[in-house]
């Protein structure tokens, strides 16, 4: 069965950098393969299902390329996930990181190109069928965030204080409240431990009155 990828970050690159589960204890991988690589994709709504296949057939036939992408794709994600935790806390990212993502960013940028469409100009993706196109949305998506204004807004959840989650997303909350990755999951479990702590407490407060 397809693993259903969880896309609350905001952002592409917040959404890919929380492909790795469990950081704060076991780590759970979500990209174990080249599909799965291409699901995230097909999920996040940058690959098209006949891209998705076109991708796939392309991985058979050169798989030690498709290998070698899916590694470079865990690289990235771990930078990414480095700088905005920095980011999140008001420090300076690790420069390695830095150069990482301008490497990768690099490469993207010059598949890129302006085609006539109408009575305008867009800028579109060429090479579309290459393995690591996947990456050059993602890294492009990493490098306009962290030049905007939307750069101060990149919160890690903070579930991770008490439970293995530290996932990234961008707080759009009118009055930036926003604390956890998603209320669901994290939140009502915080909510809970909340309610938990003060039922224990109460007792005690009692007895000692």
């Amino acid at each position: 069965m397809e693993y259903v990828f969880d896309l609350s970050g905001g952002r592409l690159c917040l959404d890919f950098a929380n492909t790795l589960d469990g950081r704060a204890s076991v780590a759970r991988e979500r990209l174990n393969s080249y599909a799965d690589l291409v699901s995230w994709g097909r999920q996040a709504g940058t690959v098209s299902p006949s891209a998705a296949r076109r991708l796939l057939e392309e991985a058979s036939r050169h798989p030690r390329r498709a290998a070698a992408v899916l590694e470079q794709a865990r690289e990235l994600r771990e930078a990414i996930y480095r700088i905005w935790v920095a980011e999140a806390h008001q420090e300076l990212p690790p420069v390695e990181d830095v150069e990482l993502l301008n490497s990768v960013l690099a490469r993207a940028l010059s598949h890129q190109r302006l085609d006539r469409e109408g009575d305008r100009y867009a800028l579109n993706w060429r090479d579309d069928d290459a393995l690591e196109s996947i990456l050059w949305r993602v890294v492009k998506s990493a490098a306009e965030l962290i030049t905007s204004e939307e750069a101060k807004l990149v919160r890690q959840c903070e579930a991770f204080a008490t439970s293995d989650c530290a996932w990234l997303f961008i707080d759009e909350t009118r009055n930036r409240s926003r604390r956890w990755c998603s209320m669901a999951s994290c939140g009502n479990r915080a909510k809970a431990r909340r309610h938990y702590h003060r039922a224990r407490k109460r007792p005690t407060e009692e007895a000692s009155s």
